[in-house]
């Protein structure tokens, strides 16, 4: 105890009087109006800074979402790009094989024609087959181009993605502060 007594803590200078540290009424200067606005005041900014930090937390709720939901997306749509891509070159593959095998068809048939003109029926139908496959080949072409349209629309999304991760990092980044 009696170096409680020794050590005496000043405020503003003078010494604190014991019995029990404590002062009693208001401190020297100051008001008990302008303190009971301060104190108001700091309960309104601190009112105002919880609902911030709510609406924030809010706002972080739903970009946490959202990035889940786009990361999702994103998986979904690299299985279907592959899916796509494989089908396009089966398309084409397909496509190749049977134009040469009708080319070669039609060089037999052209070879025959002058052995005999009985040939030459066979021959009109191997054209119209071939006509056939070209209208075939264009329309698989143009669903081709399609697809890759489709498949460049989907990769710029993708190549977007970095933007919205950093959007969302600085949102959370934002957040942080506010808190």
């Amino acid at each position: 105890m009696s170096s409680r007594e020794t050590l005496q803590p000043l405020y503003n200078g003078r010494p604190v009087k014991a019995p029990g540290l404590m002062r009693h009424g208001p401190f020297p200067g100051s008001d008990s109006a302008v303190g009971h606005k301060s104190l108001e005041l700091l309960e309104d900014k601190l009112a105002v800074q919880t609902s911030d930090i709510e609406k924030l937390a809010r706002e972080n709720h739903k970009l946490a979402t959202a990035h889940v939901t786009l990361r999702q997306e994103l998986v979904g749509a690299e299985k279907e790009i592959q899916t796509v891509r494989a089908h396009i070159r089966s398309i084409q593959t397909e496509s190749d094989i049977q134009m040469r095998v009708l080319l070669d068809k039609i060089a037999k048939m052209e070879a025959s024609i002058e052995a005999g003109e009985g040939l030459k029926k066979d021959l009109q139908q191997a054209h119209m087959e071939a006509q056939s496959l070209v209208k075939d080949k264009q329309e698989l072409t143009f669903q081709i181009q399609q697809a890759t349209q489709e498949l460049n629309k989907t990769e710029s999304d993708i190549k977007n993605l970095p933007n919205l991760h950093a959007e969302l990092e600085d949102l959370r980044k934002e957040h942080q502060r506010l808190r």
